[in-house]
């Protein structure tokens, strides 16, 4: 339907449920037990891979300082 039909109806955005419309399209919200078990669950696999987050300190994080620039020695090329 386009804008211009005589049948569109305007609908203003603070007039809107967003739910209702999310609804009509097949979307199921999840409950609020179900997000907190796939929350428990996605920690427990988290840590039992061994991967912990780690937090570097500034300090170590700084790159090590390099002495002065070496060039190269030519080689002599004897004919």
């Amino acid at each position: 339907m386009r804008i211009y039909d005589a049948r569109f109806k305007y609908t203003p955005s603070t007039s809107t449920n967003i739910v209702s419309t999310w609804k009509r399209f097949g979307f199921k919200p999840t409950t609020e037990s179900e997000r907190l078990a796939r929350q428990r669950r996605a920690m427990r696999d988290d840590a039992s891979d061994g991967s912990i987050a780690s937090i570097t300190q500034l300090d170590s994080a700084k790159r090590k300082a390099r002495g002065p620039l070496r060039l190269a020695k030519k080689s002599a090329v004897s004919e």
